[in-house]
C-alpha cells in the first residue's frame, strides 16, 4: 500500500471519528429526558440549552422554542429529566436576571392544609395530577408566565397616574362647593352662638325680675302674718273675761256628755241596736276628744285657781264620757275610771286638788301662775298659729309669659301683655280630702280674674275638682309629687264659648317653694309659653 492511500485510509478514519463525535455530543442533552412543550407569549432571553428549575433543582434544558405563526406567541419545548414528574397545577414562570442567562422556574402549587379537627388518612398520600411525559398542544397545553418588563410597569404607573389626575381633577371641581358649605356651618355656628348668649341674657334678666318680686311677695306675706298673730294675741287678751262663762258652759256640756254615754252604755246592750249605737258612738267620742282638747288649751291660758277647778272638773266629765265611749267602741259595754266621777278610779296626782273643788276661794292665787304666763301666751301662740295653718292656706304665684307668636287670638285672657303677673289664691282647708280653691289671678293687670272652685283627692296625689277659673266655668287637676321635693303635673280646661287648655310642669324645691312651666292655650296657634315661682304657705 503506498503512502497516499494510507493517508487516505487514516483521513476517512478521522472523518469517521469527527462524526461519531458530533453525534455523540449533539445527543447527549437528550438522552434520558422527555420532552413538555410550555405555551408562553414571549421567549424572550431564552436560548436552547437554558437550564429549567423545579423548586430550586435543576430538572432539565431548553430544548426549542418555536415561533406560533397564528399569533405569534412561542411554544417553549422543555427536555425533562425522566425521573422527575411535573404537577399538573404547577406554574411556568421566565426568571430574567439582570446578569446572566434567563432560566424556566417550575413553582407547583402547595396542598391546602386539613381543616381543624379532620385527620389526615393513615394509608398511602392522595395521588397529584402530573403533566404527561409528552408535548401537549392545544387547550391542554401548560400555559406559562413572562416576568414583568419595565415597560409593563410603566405603563401601569401611567394608568394610576391617569386615575389620580382625573380624582383631583374632581377634587379642584368640588372644591369651591365644599369650601362654601364649610363656611355656611360656620356661619350659622357663630349665628346660634350669638342667638343663644343673647338668650341666656334675656333668661337671666327675666329670673332676676321674677326673684325680686317674689321677694317683696314674701316680704308683704311675712308682715300680715306678724300683723296676724298680734291681732289674735290682742284678741285673747280683751277676752279673758269672757273665758270663765265659756268655761261654765264647757262643764255643763261634759256633764251632759257623761250622762248620755251613761246612757248610751245601757242601751247598747241591747244586741239589735248595737250597730246604730256604734257609728254614733264614734262621733260622740271625737266630740269629747274635742272638748278636752280645748279645754285643755283654756286650762292653760288662764291662771284663775277657781277657773283652773272648773277645768278639772270639766276634764274630769270629759274623761269619763271619752273612756266611756272608747269602751262601748270596743266592747260594748263597760265603765270608766276617772278619780273623783267613778268608783275604783285611779287617785288623781298628787298636789292637784280633788275634781269638784273650788280652790283656795277668791282672790287667792295659784302657785308660779305669773311665771307661766309667758310660756301660756307662747303655747297659745303656737296653738292659733297651727290652727290657722291647718284651717287655710295661702298660695303666691309670680309668672311671665313669652312675645305673642299671633295676632289671632281671640281669647281676652291671653292679651299682648308679658307680664310679670301675680295670681294669689286660698286653700280651705289644705289638708283635707275635699277642699276650696279660690283667689284672684294677675291682680292689677290688664286681663284680672278670680277662681272658686271644689277640689277632692281621688287617689294619693292625684286631685281632680272644678267650678270657676279665669272667671269662666272649668275642670282643673293636680298631680303632686310623693315627696317635699318632686316633679308634678297641672292641667285646666275652662271657657265653654273657647275651650281653652292650660298645662304646667311642676318642680317642687321643698318649704312650698315650687317652680312651674307650661303653656297656655296648649292646642291653638296662639298658645302662650309661661313659666315662673310659687310658694304656698
Amino acid at each position: 500500500m503506498n503512502r497516499q492511500a494510507i493517508v487516505g485510509f487514516f483521513t476517512i478514519l478521522a472523518l469517521l471519528g469527527l462524526f461519531g463525535i458530533f453525534f455523540v455530543l449533539t445527543n447527549v442533552g437528550t438522552q434520558g429526558r422527555y420532552k413538555i412543550a410550555v405555551h408562553f407569549k414571549s421567549a424572550a432571553g431564552l436560548h436552547k440549552g437554558a437550564l429549567v428549575y423545579e423548586s430550586g433543582v435543576v430538572v432539565g434544558l431548553v430544548d426549542s422554542t418555536v415561533l406560533r405563526p397564528d399569533d405569534f406567541s412561542v411554544d417553549v419545548y422543555l427536555a425533562i429529566n425522566n425521573n422527575v414528574d411535573i404537577p399538573r397545577n404547577a406554574k411556568f414562570l421566565i426568571q430574567a436576571p439582570l446578569t446572566g442567562d434567563s432560566s424556566v422556574e417550575i413553582v407547583p402549587t402547595v396542598q391546602a392544609e386539613q381543616p381543624a379537627g379532620r385527620t389526615a388518612p393513615t394509608n398511602a398520600p392522595r395521588a397529584v395530577a402530573i403533566v404527561p411525559h409528552e408535548p401537549l398542544l392545544g387547550p391542554q397545553e401548560p400555559q406559562g408566565t413572562n416576568p414583568a418588563t419595565v415597560q409593563d410597569l410603566l405603563d401601569q404607573g401611567q394608568g394610576e397616574v391617569r386615575r389620580l389626575d382625573v380624582m383631583l381633577a374632581q377634587l379642584e371641581r368640588r372644591e369651591p362647593a365644599l369650601l362654601n358649605t364649610m363656611q355656611s356651618a360656620l356661619n350659622n355656628a357663630n349665628d346660634i352662638s350669638v342667638t343663644l348668649n343673647g338668650e341666656i341674657h334675656h333668661l337671666t334678666g327675666k329670673i332676676e325680675t321674677l326673684t325680686d318680686t317674689m321677694q317683696v311677695a314674701l316680704t308683704k306675706g311675712s308682715a300680715n302674718i306678724n300683723h296676724l298673730t298680734s291681732q289674735l294675741d290682742a284678741t285673747v287678751s280683751r277676752n279673758s273675761g269672757r273665758v270663765d262663762s265659756l268655761l261654765a258652759s264647757l262643764d255643763s256640756s261634759a256633764q251632759s256628755l257623761n250622762a248620755t254615754a251613761t246612757a248610751v252604755q245601757r242601751l247598747a246592750q241591747n244586741p239589735q241596736l248595737s250597730a246604730n249605737l256604734l257609728e254614733t258612738t264614734r262621733g260622740l267620742a271625737q266630740t269629747a276628744t274635742t272638748i278636752a282638747s280645748i279645754a285643755g288649751d283654756f286650762h292653760n291660758i288662764t291662771g284663775n285657781p277657781q277657773t283652773q277647778a272648773q277645768l278639772r272638773d270639766t276634764m274630769a266629765n270629759v274623761d269619763a264620757a271619752t273612756q266611756k265611749l272608747n269602751s262601748i267602741l270596743t266592747r260594748l259595754g263597760g265603765k270608766s275610771s276617772v278619780y273623783g266621777v267613778d268608783r275604783s278610779a285611779t287617785p288623781a296626782p298628787v298636789g292637784s286638788p280633788a275634781p269638784g273643788s273650788r280652790g283656795q276661794g277668791p282672790g287667792s292665787t295659784a302657785p308660779n301662775s305669773s311665771g307661766n304666763a309667758t310660756a301660756v301666751q307662747a303655747d297659745m301662740k303656737s296653738t292659733l298659729g297651727g290652727l290657722v295653718r291647718n284651717l287655710v292656706a295661702l298660695q303666691v304665684r309670680v309668672s311671665e309669659m313669652d312675645a305673642q307668636k299671633t295676632t289671632a287670638s281671640n281669647s281676652p285672657l291671653l292679651t299682648r301683655d308679658r307680664g310679670p303677673s301675680t295670681d294669689i289664691n286660698l286653700i280651705i282647708p289644705p289638708l283635707g280630702s275635699t277642699y276650696l280653691f279660690t283667689g284672684a289671678n294677675d291682680i292689677g293687670g290688664p286681663a284680672s280674674s278670680w277662681n272658686f272652685a271644689g277640689m277632692t283627692t281621688v287617689r294619693p296625689h292625684l286631685h281632680v275638682g272644678g267650678g270657676v277659673l279665669y272667671s269662666r266655668l272649668g275642670a282643673r287637676v293636680l298631680l303632686t309629687p310623693a315627696g317635699k321635693v318632686g316633679l308634678g303635673f297641672e292641667g285646666r280646661v275652662y271657657d265653654l264659648r273657647r275651650p281653652t287648655t292650660d298645662a304646667y310642669a311642676n318642680l317642687r324645691l321643698g318649704d312650698g317653694l315650687t317652680i312651674f312651666g307650661g303653656e297656655r292655650d296648649a292646642l291653638r296657634d296662639s298658645r302662650r309659653t309661661t313659666f315662673g315661682l310659687q310658694y304656698q304657705f
